[in-house]
């Protein structure tokens, strides 16, 4: 799993009420309870087989100095309300780094199931990831023979993505994985404005697991991929700056497009080249001079805004499925040689080619918001590609990847 960096851990978490229920930040204090509850079978079969069995005498203890440590989760102590010294379990959430790790992990006591107590505290901590947090989703796991914890996520609206093999404590197993969007779980609690809940946060900094390789030449059977180059601001000067072009594109540009657009945002391009934050290819036809018709960029998940690709392409090659070869090919990239697990993809519900070009591929749809274009209000359709939908439906076994590196 991909790590917070030393200066992007996480702050401690506010104590979060329920109607039974008070989650506090986790404290050293908590060890011997939680090393009483957690050192139980029937507690920790399930979980992943990094847990350590027999639970050594210390483990409760290590395991919260290293995450106090550490800092990439938020952990409360479940206690009941009025006896807040008295743990009952875990719960933590972690912000999502583009792995499709689980963002949120649980464990209640033995002697406190069957009173729904985790479902309630699974959505306090929900409702905190997407209300205060501005978090869009939560990737969730489970083995699939917890039927306890199969029936939380159920309850929220969860979507089962995929089922793959793991392992657990007690042995190999299947894990269910789930992605739940804050939007259909808003869905669920009509009680909650969705004006209300916060912006997703803008990082600071841009972390160094976000940093591109070098863009390399990709080709298919009728295109040439390679960088985009300073020289190209006159050929995307003349053929981006039409309506038909734009009028689905957000609507940070600039419209009617200026004069000096394309060597303007060729500058921001470089710029963002040079820091690593995308790669931007140039589509060049074979046999054509070399000259830039369209572009295509990709970057990594960031775990929050769920888009990782763009494009656009000169009307006068429209209708010849140009662009589907050269996001095809930039998807490969991506997959197969960059081994990410999955990509992120979005267009307004009006862009049919665009729309078409996700369907071909095999993504699914995820979502549906309010977003502002060229041509002004719309709907932001966001869809989720994986990897391994993807390979099957190119015959290639989901493990048949490249070197499986993040970028």
């Amino acid at each position: 799993m991909t790590e917070l960096q030393p200066d992007e851990r996480l702050p401690l978490p506010p104590a979060l009420t329920t109607e039974r229920l008070t989650l506090r930040p986790m404290r050293l204090a908590d060890a011997p309870a939680l090393q009483r509850l957690f050192d139980d079978w029937e507690v920790v079969k399930h979980l992943n087989a990094h847990v350590p069995w027999p639970y050594p005498d210390d483990g409760a203890e290590t395991h919260i100095r290293t995450s106090l440590e550490k800092r990439d989760r938020y952990y409360w102590t479940l206690t009941f309300r009025g006896a807040e010294d008295e743990p009952l379990g875990l719960i933590s959430i972690r912000p999502d780094l583009g792995d499709e790790g689980e963002q949120r992990g649980f464990w209640l006591g033995r002697p406190y199931w069957g009173r729904g107590l985790m479902t309630e505290a699974a959505e306090r901590v929900t409702r905190h990831a997407f209300v205060d947090l501005g978090w869009p989703h939560l990737w969730l796991g489970n083995a699939e023979a917890n039927t306890a914890s199969h029936r939380v996520k159920e309850k929220q609206g969860a979507r089962i993505m995929d089922r793959v093999p793991i392992r657990t404590v007690s042995g190999d197993a299947i894990k269910v994985v789930w992605l739940l969007p804050r939007s259909d779980w808003l869905a669920r609690h009509p009680e909650i404005a969705p004006e209300g809940c916060a912006s997703a946060p803008t990082p600071e900094r841009f972390p160094e697991r976000l940093r591109m390789p070098e863009t390399p030449m990709l080709e298919s059977e009728r295109l040439i991929l390679r960088r985009i180059r300073e020289s190209d601001a006159p050929a995307i000067q003349r053929d981006f700056p039409h309506w038909e072009v734009v009028r689905h594109l957000n609507a940070h540009v600039p419209w009617p497009y200026p004069a000096d657009g394309a060597a303007t945002n060729m500058i921001e391009s470089m710029r963002a080249y040079a820091a690593r934050e995308k790669c931007f290819w140039a589509i060049t036809l074979k046999g054509g001079g070399d000259e830039m018709i369209g572009r295509i960029d990709l970057w990594a998940d960031d775990g929050l805004s769920r888009e990782q690709r763009g494009f656009w392409l000169a009307r006068a090659h429209w209708g010849r499925g140009l662009m589907t070869e050269a996001a095809e090919r930039v998807t490969e990239y991506a997959f197969v040689e960059l081994g990410w697990p999955h990509l992120w993809l979005c267009n307004a519900e009006d862009n049919a080619a665009s729309h078409r070009i996700k369907q071909r591929q095999g993504a699914t749809l995820i979502d549906r918001t309010p977003a502002r274009y060229v041509s002004g209000e719309g709907v932001r359709v966001t869809w989720l590609l994986r990897r391994d939908a993807w390979l099957a439906r190119r015959g290639v076994g989901a493990h048949a990847k490249g070197s499986g590196g993040a970028a």
